[in-house]
């Protein structure tokens, strides 16, 4: 039996060395990273009866190294990859695809009685830092200074997962040291319900939404912002920030070459295994992100061996873009960043208004237009007449947020004709009292904290006062600085003032106290901003950016190009820090998943055309130098 044995084992041999392919069936799939998702991906390998695991945990970023410089199937990590790792796997020739396979999400509990609904970042702050320990300990921290309501606190021991990612969103090292500490959930639930005052952090799980004994509390910008309740929805829109996202980024040749690897990754990102998903504690994905990891797999089953597309070391050719101005530092500086290394490319930045640059993409003239507002019917058909196939792609919103001073109730919800009366410049040196934006407010003085025409924010606020943007009143004190502005406006009854959305999130990040941020009500009743609100458009003093793509245009390099290096991860910062909301970077793995089909079959249908040799006959914009952003 044992030379059987023997022989049977050469035989096998054999047949790996004369057969590849059969070679990387029989191997380990190798797992390298961190070790929260490791060990999602290890309880998942043995629901689906994988065996042929070979997982190390050496972290997220360590992981992601080794990734993109050895032969290893899977990275984990709880981060998305960085631009210069990105850039490390394309130095190796190492193609990958990106999945998100679940998020660990920490709720925030407290007993029935608690005498708030949501829990704001900066109250969070305040007491769980350390040096809070023995300080913070009533429920006066949420705005009522005589609530000597006892605060008992109820936290995880540190190195728990829950611990880990609210010690991440709270300053010093480590949480408080006075807090009661749990090991188990269902303790600190049971501590909860019994002891009025009590506040707890625990891992989410769907079942506490439907808990009579605990209230589970929204988390986010409290009073001065929007709150969210967790869910995996919220965490991929960026509204629900005490969590982290659980990556796997896989090697497309090793898949390709190794169908375990690409039955195990099915079976994680199957929707019909999210309850195998939710034992080891993590949340699943939306439902979006679910077809996104499906969209994926499947491309990656039909196309084998393809690879992201890759803007050229040496591009030529140019781009031509028209149409409003709202958007027009983040693709100026696109601009610059491809034409600074490509001495041969040119983008052509014609910012003329809507009206001529949809007329410019209508007659062929142009490949890209910036829209400041939703097409209408009649614009929808001038490009029809003409013939021209047109694709929509999506920047986000921007928006104008007003911050009052908390005293001024009457401030509380504005108009838009009331905020257009304060604001227009007709009305400097005229409406300088509140009574006379309207009787029904009191006769208090009016001081106003703003910013130039030229800003961004200016132009918002004043657009529902015409089909024309008015100049903003002069009479202002104007600081570029949002921080002094709001610090200036909760020190003065009666002060107003705006800015965009990011730059009040640096105000909420402040902790500035005293403000209030204002609701705006153009005829369908208060809305208050929030990233929701501005992104679909029901908060009035929003503006939306959407790009109008020539689909001829997507079949040459220099449009691909220049649309690649816009909604890549890097840049994206880049998008938010000018205002932009609505278009999470959670989002951009399936927009260019997006791209990459419209450039597939844009190229099916156009023929290929020598853009270098065109570059002559695009129309020119003397007045704009794309290389000066």
């Amino acid at each position: 039996m044992r030379y059987i044995m023997k022989w049977a084992g050469l035989l096998s041999l054999l047949l790996l060395a004369l057969n590849p392919v059969l070679a990387q069936e029989s191997a380990s799939i190798r797992v390298i990273g961190s070790g929260i998702v490791n060990s999602l991906i290890e309880a998942l390998a043995e629901r689906a009866e994988q065996e042929s695991l070979e997982i190390r945990t050496i972290g997220s970023a360590s992981g992601i190294d080794k990734f993109c410089n050895g032969d290893i199937d899977l990275a984990t990590a709880i981060r998305p990859m960085s631009g210069a790792e990105r850039a490390i796997c394309g130095a190796n020739d190492v193609a990958y695809s990106e999945l998100l396979i679940g998020h660990r999400i920490v709720a925030f509990i407290a007993h029935p009685d608690a005498p708030l609904e949501c829990l704001a970042e900066s109250q969070a702050q305040a007491i769980l830092k350390p040096s809070a320990s023995g300080q913070a300990t009533d429920w006066s921290f949420n705005g009522d200074e005589e609530n000597d309501l006892p605060l008992s606190l109820i936290l995880p021991p540190d190195g728990h997962i829950e611990f880990t990612i609210v010690d991440g969103l709270v300053p010093g090292d480590g949480l408080r040291r006075d807090a009661q500490t749990y090991e188990e959930a269902g303790d600190a639930l049971a501590i909860v319900g019994e002891t009025e005052g009590a506040l707890a952090l625990v891992g989410w799980q769907e079942s506490l939404a439907h808990m009579d004994s605990i209230a589970l509390l929204e988390y986010g910008s409290g009073e001065l912002g929007e709150c969210s309740l967790p869910s995996a929805e919220n965490v991929e829109q960026e509204q629900y920030s005490a969590a982290l996202s659980l990556y796997v980024y896989v090697n497309r040749a090793r898949m390709a070459s190794n169908q375990r690897v690409f039955d195990l990754l099915q079976f994680v990102t199957d929707e019909a295994n999210q309850a195998l998903i939710r034992l080891s504690d993590v949340t699943p994905p939306s439902e979006a992100m679910y077809a996104l990891n499906d969209s994926v797999l499947k491309d990656q089953a039909a196309s084998g061996e393809a690879v992201d597309f890759q803007v050229p070391d040496i591009l030529t050719g140019s781009v031509r873009i028209v149409g409003a101005a709202s958007a027009i530092d983040v693709l100026d500086r696109v601009a610059s960043a491809l034409t600074q290394d490509n001495d041969g490319f040119e983008v052509n930045l014609d910012f003329a208004g809507r009206v001529n640059g949809l007329a410019a993409l209508c007659a062929g003239e142009a490949d890209i237009a910036l829209l400041d507002a939703d097409l209408t019917d009649s614009e929808i058909d001038e490009c029809l007449a003409g013939e021209v196939a047109t694709t929509s792609a999506n920047l986000g919103s921007q928006a104008a947020v007003l911050i009052g001073n908390a005293a001024d109730e009457h401030a509380r919800c504005l108009t838009t004709d009331q905020v257009n009366s304060v604001w227009r410049a007709e009305s400097a040196g005229i409406v300088t009292n509140w009574s006379g934006v309207d009787p029904a407010f009191p006769d208090l003085g009016m001081t106003l904290f703003g910013l130039t025409l030229l800003d961004q924010s200016t132009d918002i606020l004043l657009q529902t006062a015409g089909d024309v943007i008015p100049p903003i009143r002069r009479d202002t004190e104007q600081d570029f600085n949002p921080l002094y502005r709001a610090a200036a406006v909760g020190n003065v009854p009666g002060a107003l003032t705006y800015m965009n959305w990011p730059d009040y999130q640096r105000v909420l990040a402040n902790d500035q106290a005293n403000v209030h941020l204002v609701a705006i009500d153009a005829g369908a009743g208060c809305v208050t901003p929030s990233p929701t609100a501005i992104a679909d458009g029901s908060y009035a003093l929003s503006r939306p950016a959407t790009l109008l793509i020539r689909q001829e245009s997507l079949a040459g390099i220099s449009t691909q190009s220049y649309l690649w290096r816009l909604f890549d991860a890097d840049n994206w910062l880049n998008v938010e820090r000018e205002g932009f909301v609505g278009l999470p970077a959670l989002a951009l793995p399936g927009v260019r998943l997006e791209l990459q089909r419209w450039f597939a079959e844009a190229e099916a249908v156009y023929p290929a055309v020598d853009e270098s040799a065109a570059d002559g006959d695009m129309p020119q914009d003397e007045t704009t130098d794309a290389d000066s952003g």
